[in-house]
């Protein structure tokens, strides 16, 4: 390998820098005349000029944590912050020069792929197109894959604009669930340079409004809604909220300007029992709808034939992701709610590090089964009864897990809290009362027979597939008529 001496060495990286500095200013220039964001043709526009200024150099680490998430957000729809963030990098003279044409060439690929992606950006017309996180691997996901499959399955056209939250990982793919269902006829996914039109866009997940993307496609659409299925802080009591997920007016006002004029629909009766106690003064002249924007599922996918034999133990159990907020918050009554007795066989599928740990270790009576390990329909149809109680300081904006049990055929016993939500789909009692609601309901065949037929009537009627096409069809889809 052939040494060069120090001075003349580091002329010759300076001298690679500069015409890097060049080939981007020039390219930008190209593609900044095509960019339809202000800020990012601003930053591309000033992407020659050199930083020259002192600077102090960050340990390699910083280097590569700040290059990894500036890359990312300029490859998932953040690029104006991206570009000028990561040209400020290039310019600094006190970053090594490895660092400096790394940055240099992650933005050369970038603009080439975005001059391509102009280039091949299309017109759209859809009936419905969804704008949300499709990259979460919980309840967010399952509520949109069903809702697609209903629209989709009513004869209506969905576009998908995957939105990511600015805070959180913005590289995070697609959700398989979500890519299974891409086929490009019923089902597309629009692009950032794409011209859509549609009869209704749906945002789903206020959260994603917080920092609307710099990178968006053109969009009109006859009637838009904002799906608040999440209330705006994780934690309530009786001083307020704590730990805040997004502020309701700041959201309002991101839809207002991007979208225009459009209507809140909730997800549930909690969620505006929350909105209207914590943050009246936050969501006032906002245009609520009175009826609920119900998660659906499809009875006939989850149904069992009968319930599960055997003269054991009252099997009961429950599903959902493992979280303090998602158990009861004492000792005292998660034991209440899932008794430590031979009389029950408690499953538990999820994971169930937070009862451990509470408990300094599970009781012999319950089986824990991890996130994923099992199909919750699997799961489901071996139980008696669903028991599902939180703690008091979490808002459950809907409850998925409860709906799924209901559509299976298993009666639930549950938090009074969700009764607003699923009247008399479910029975509702006390931690304290849990084991004679549970053992009163499982002796009694016609009783729970009964129960199970109601709760299916329940689901039948709010939370079906039919349900939401008639209201996407009230908001201006267009259902063909075969249908």
């Amino acid at each position: 390998m052939l040494a060069l001496p120090l001075a003349p060495a580091a002329a010759v990286v300076g001298a690679v820098v500069v015409v890097e500095l060049a080939a981007i200013a020039a390219l930008g220039a190209r593609v900044a005349r095509r960019a339809r964001n202000l800020g990012v043709r601003r930053s591309l526009e000033h992407a020659a000029a050199p930083e020259t200024g002192p600077g102090t150099d960050p340990a390699e680490e910083e280097r590569r944590q700040f290059h990894e998430k500036w890359t990312a957000r300029l490859r998932n729809g953040f690029s104006a912050g991206a570009v000028d963030a990561l040209l400020r990098s290039a310019r600094n003279t006190a970053h090594p020069p490895k660092h400096r044409l790394a940055v240099l060439r992650e933005l050369d690929e970038w603009l080439q792929a975005e001059e391509r992606a102009f280039q091949a950006c299309a017109e759209r017309s859809v009936d419905v197109l969804i704008v949300s996180h499709f990259g979460l691997p919980g309840g967010n996901t399952s509520a949109n894959v069903a809702d697609i499959g209903a629209l989709t399955g009513a004869g209506l056209r969905v576009g998908l604009l995957h939105h990511p939250v600015y805070r959180w990982d913005v590289a995070v793919p697609l959700n398989p669930k979500i890519e299974e269902l891409v086929d490009g006829e019923r089902v597309v996914l629009v692009g950032a340079h794409d011209e859509v039109r549609c009869d209704l866009a749906v945002v789903r997940l206020p959260t994603v409004m917080e920092r609307l993307m710099d990178d968006l496609p053109r969009i009109t659409a006859g009637r838009t809604v904002l799906l608040v299925n999440q209330v705006p802080f994780t934690y309530y009591d009786a001083e307020g909220g704590r730990r805040p997920q997004w502020d309701p007016r700041a959201v309002h006002e991101t839809v207002q300007g991007w979208l225009g004029e459009h209507t809140w629909y909730l997800i549930g009766p909690e969620v505006r029992r929350t909105l209207e106690r914590h943050h009246a003064e936050g969501i006032a002249g906002i245009d609520i709808a009175d009826e609920y924007w119900y998660e659906i599922i499809e009875t006939a996918e989850w149904r069992r034939d009968a319930r599960p034999g055997g003269d054991g133990p009252v099997r009961i159990g429950r599903h959902t992701r493992d979280a303090p907020l998602k158990w009861p918050e004492t000792a005292e009554k998660l034991l209440a709610c899932y008794p430590d007795d031979p009389a029950f066989e408690v499953r538990v599928l999820g994971g169930a590090a937070t009862p451990r740990e509470m408990l300094g270790g599970l009781p012999e009576n319950w089986t824990e089964l991890p996130f994923g390990s099992v199909p919750a329909r699997e799961f489901l149809h071996g139980l008696d009864v669903f028991v599902y109680f939180i703690a008091e300081d979490c808002v459950e904006a809907f409850g998925r897990s409860p709906l799924e049990a209901m559509a299976a055929g298993v009666p639930c016993v549950m938090d009074p809290r969700f009764e607003a939500l699923f009247g008399d789909a479910a029975l509702y009692c006390g931690p304290e009362d849990v084991a004679a609601t549970v053992r009163a309901l499982a002796a009694d065949p016609e009783a729970y027979a009964a129960q199970a037929l109601r709760a299916l009537a329940r689901v039948e009627e709010d939370f079906s597939p039919a349900a939401l096409v008639r209201r996407a069809a009230r908001l201006g889809a267009t259902v063909p008529d075969r249908l």
